[in-house]
């Protein structure tokens, strides 16, 4: 497998144009023709992890936090980042960040948090508002149009949720007249207004897939000027978005919640409200989700968890009778690497995979 089959295999389940504007997220540093010797997953680039990756082996290194987030003007080696830079090149560590696309996307980490809480009636908290879908429409012969349409299917068109391989046809009747000298067309006579019938073939695509979509479109086509109409659209995909609220299946008091947290081996680090207090909806956001703590007391819900609250919010949370429970950065947001490295060997059963064990756990119990 090459480094940019296993990023474009990400891309599928956690597509990039799901990232925020001031995000960076895909392949950040290394080399997309490379063969992947192994995959390590890890919270931060560190030199320690890269030594792991080293030590194993593992020429991807998949982040959740990206070793650049935005423009660097200079790499010095004996600073942190630049440090990190040099060596992942060094020896040939390919780094691949998926951050805020994985928080927002179906199936992604917050997804992964609400299942192991149990949580049910799971919606996004904060409607992410990316409209990322096109329609394309191409106009085909009906004895060609499986034969195009199974080319786009190929390429990731057609996907409505659950469902793969939708498309829509209509009959119809086009017309053209291809220039002497200039055109050598499929059917009729160059210099002669041809009339033939043909189906509309419409499928739906993410924004991002639409190049190599079309590509695969004209390939199968047989016309030599295909005739085909792309247009963005204002749907949003089911979802996504930032945090997340749900409901557990049955209520319990708020001790017995945290108990249940620090289960899964997050470091509960503060705790707001009685711990009596019954909790049955609860919103959460991996990772430093302060901000959207105004969008959980809207929702409705009984607590919120997330790491790195700032004083303020506690006490807006307080006057709502909103229960806090913050947790540390790091152990919020590691439930989802085995989950990820499943996947991958379900379809590449060859391929390495492993999750760091030498992360950046900074904080620890007193």
């Amino acid at each position: 497998m090459k480094v940019a089959t296993l990023v474009d295999f990400f891309d599928r389940l956690y597509p990039f144009a799901l990232a925020e504007e001031w995000d960076n997220v895909g392949l950040i540093v290394g080399d997309s023709k490379a063969d992947v010797t192994g995959v390590l997953f890890c919270l931060d680039v560190t030199h320690d992890v890269l030594d792991e990756a080293i030590a194993e082996q593992c020429n991807v290194l998949v982040t959740h936090h990206p070793p650049i987030f935005r423009a660097i003007k200079r790499v010095n080696v004996a600073e942190l980042q630049g440090g990190l830079i040099a060596k992942a090149i060094k020896h040939g560590i390919n780094l691949v960040a998926l951050h805020t696309n994985l928080d927002s996307a179906v199936g992604g980490l917050n997804d992964t948090l609400c299942e192991a809480l149990g949580l049910t009636e799971v919606k996004p908290l904060v409607d992410s508002g990316h409209e990322r879908f096109f329609k394309l429409a191409v106009f085909v012969p009906p004895d060609h149009a499986e034969k195009v349409r199974a080319a786009m299917c190929a390429q990731g068109a057609g996907v409505i949720g659950d469902y793969e391989d939708c498309s829509f046809a209509i009959a119809g009747e086009g017309s053209f007249r291809g220039i002497e000298g200039r055109t050598n067309p499929f059917t009729g006579t160059p210099g002669k207004l041809e009339k033939a019938n043909e189906l509309r073939l419409e499928v739906l695509l993410r924004r991002e897939i639409a190049g190599r979509v079309i590509g695969a479109m004209t390939d199968a086509h047989p016309y030599e000027e295909v005739a085909y109409d792309l247009y963005p659209l204002q749907n949003k995909e089911k979802g996504t978005g930032l945090a997340r609220v749900g409901k557990l299946q049955q209520p319990e008091p708020l001790r017995e919640f945290i108990t249940r947290v620090q289960g899964l081996g997050i470091l509960v680090t503060r705790v707001l409200g009685d711990d009596a207090k019954a909790i049955r909806k609860v919103g959460l956001c991996s990772g430093a989700g302060a901000d959207f703590l105004p969008n959980a007391i809207s929702a409705g819900a009984d607590v919120y968890i997330t790491a790195e609250i700032k004083h303020h919010l506690g006490l807006a949370a307080a006057h709502k009778g909103m229960a806090l429970v913050e947790t540390d950065h790091y152990t919020l947001e590691q439930l989802h690497w085995p989950k990820l490295a499943k996947l991958i060997n379900q379809q590449h059963k060859d391929l390495k995979t492993k999750v760091s064990d030498r992360g950046p756990e900074l904080w620890r119990r007193p």
